[in-house]
């Protein structure tokens, strides 16, 4: 079995980059829920994503951090950059309150703290050059951690080891059928009749576990909503970095490369 899955991994082929594509750069909203409090730390991955050259990128943070954020962006000078606000943390609704607002074509939707490499728009926009796909996803790398004391070293190390596991295990499954086991949320691009079709809008807000409302999970609700509306899933491999680790070590980050959802 663990043959057949390294010969699906290492036979696994991206979908080209047409000579004369249907969508461009200009035709993506990227979409971000934040609540971070430190500007400079997530600075650098707005940056990479403003220098793909998106139509807009979607900030959306909490109302009492809405007026810091706004000043601190200001600082990257892009016209691209659109704030909005919710009252409360809660990425599904953080994203929710972004994704009526979109006149794009394709929605990017992405972490605070992923690094895209300057190549990743039309990679992770070939595959939806196929009708049939819903969602694309992104192949992944942890910033490895080269000081520090052993506990972060290692801490880095699991991190970096389970993403290369997910980019191994992805790439294969969706070789061998077509399936993914998850989209992640780091990075995945998706088409906006999808994500802002009412039903999907209120069973994200809306869905419960043991009574209450899910605040996590977002990337799995899209997964098994991409297989509900009968939409493919594709991946690529243009690679992106980012923080290992956030500022309190509290969770593993990562940065994306293009992988597709079928």
């Amino acid at each position: 079995m663990l043959a057949f899955c390294m010969m699906c991994h290492w036979t696994y082929k991206s979908k080209p980059i047409p000579t004369n594509p249907s969508y461009t750069a200009d035709d993506v909203t990227v979409v971000i829920p934040t609540i971070h409090d430190t500007f400079d730390e997530i600075r650098p991955s707005f940056e990479s994503i403003l220098a793909t050259q998106p139509h807009k990128l979607i900030i959306i943070t909490t109302a009492d951090k809405f007026d810091d954020l706004q000043a601190a962006t200001k600082i990257l000078s892009s016209s691209k950059i659109c704030i909005l606000c919710t009252q409360y943390a809660n990425k599904r609704i953080q994203v929710c309150e972004a994704l009526p607002k979109i006149k794009t074509r394709i929605i990017i939707m992405a972490d605070d703290d992923v690094i895209w490499p300057s190549t990743i728009m039309p990679w992770i926009l070939a595959p939806f050059e196929d009708v049939g796909i819903g969602g694309v996803g992104t192949c992944q790398r942890v910033k490895r951690v080269r000081e520090g004391t052993f506990a972060s070293r290692m801490w880095n190390w699991l991190g970096a080891a389970y993403i290369e596991r997910r980019n191994f295990e992805i790439s294969a499954t969706h070789n061998m059928d077509g399936g993914t086991s998850c989209m992640s949320g780091r990075t995945g691009a998706y088409r906006s009749e999808i994500l802002q079709d009412y039903e999907f809008l209120k069973g994200f807000m809306e869905e419960e576990w043991w009574g209450k409302i899910l605040k996590a999970d977002d990337d799995n609700f899209v997964s098994r909503w991409l297989t509900s509306w009968g939409s493919r899933n594709d991946g690529n491999t243009d690679t992106v970095q980012g923080p290992a680790l956030s500022g309190k070590h509290k969770r593993i980050t990562t940065a994306p490369t293009p992988k597709k959802s079928r």
